[in-house]
């Protein structure tokens, strides 16, 4: 099976339960580091696609706050769920690959990759023809804002097994790679175990990212035509400056067309 028939083998068993499963995620706040960069380093108009929009429920938060939204998931099942989600009634979902996007999906104001999508590009292939379908969809004058884990939460969430009990259920990850070194593939299993009477059913994914260093990024960015504007560190949904790869959880790159 292919890295990208795995991931999106991982999303379509999953897609039902995601919201429920991530519940505590705080979408919203990250979102709103998303519309401060925009608001910082864009054009000023509010149309804006959302690549690798899963559920929708960055789409929603992006609507709610004054955007007019787009988005497309390589997962049919997650977008099924976004096109049900309450408030996305006047958002179009479509399905497509970061790499392969959906024809005719150009002049955005702004290109949104939250929660990572990116890191499931491996290899610097992947990540060029993505960057380069993200510059071809933006106006102008329109940024490409982005998130990625950094070597130092990969390290942390991933170096050892990681157990949460929350009573009638477990999830259990841990990464099968040996170790976790820059610009890597790192491959992580999800278990989930959930109480159903007097058992227990299971439910395993295997999520297969890779690490991209900030050279990696801004050189393949360039060679994308694009140039990296800004780069912000984030721990949880807060914004530190400057960026660091060891102590931060997440960097959010701002890029726009080169020249």
């Amino acid at each position: 099976m292919s890295q990208v028939d795995e991931t999106l083998a991982a999303y379509e068993s999953i897609a039902a339960r995601y919201d429920e499963l991530n519940a505590r995620m705080d979408t919203a706040g990250l979102v709103a580091r998303f519309v401060e960069a925009v608001d910082r380093y864009g054009p000023g108009g509010r149309r804006l696609l959302d690549a690798g929009c899963g559920t929708g429920r960055s789409s929603v938060a992006f609507r709610e706050r004054g955007f007019e939204v787009t988005g497309y998931d390589l997962s049919p099942a997650m977008v099924a769920m976004a096109r049900r989600r309450p408030g996305a009634e006047e958002i179009g979902f479509l399905v497509g690959r970061l790499q392969e996007p959906p024809p005719g999906l150009t002049g955005f104001d702004m290109v949104a990759c939250v929660d990572v999508p990116m890191a499931y590009l491996t290899g610097t292939d992947q990540l060029r023809q993505a960057l380069t379908a993200a510059r071809d969809q933006l106006a102008e004058d329109g940024v490409l804002v982005f998130d990625l884990n950094t070597i130092g939460y990969y390290r942390r969430m991933f170096s050892v097994p990681t157990v949460a009990d929350r009573g009638d259920r477990y999830v259990v990850r841990f990464a099968q790679s040996p170790r976790i070194e820059a610009d890597a593939v790192v491959v992580t299993q999800f278990d989930l175990f959930e109480r159903n009477g007097a058992g227990w059913e299971r439910l395993s994914m295997r999520h297969v990212q890779q690490h991209h260093s900030d050279r990696t990024v801004r050189e393949v960015a360039e060679q994308s035509g694009l140039h990296v504007v800004a780069a912000h560190g984030l721990v949880g949904t807060s914004t530190r400056d400057p960026a660091d790869e060891t102590d931060h959880d997440r960097i959010l790159y701002v890029a726009r067309r080169a020249g």
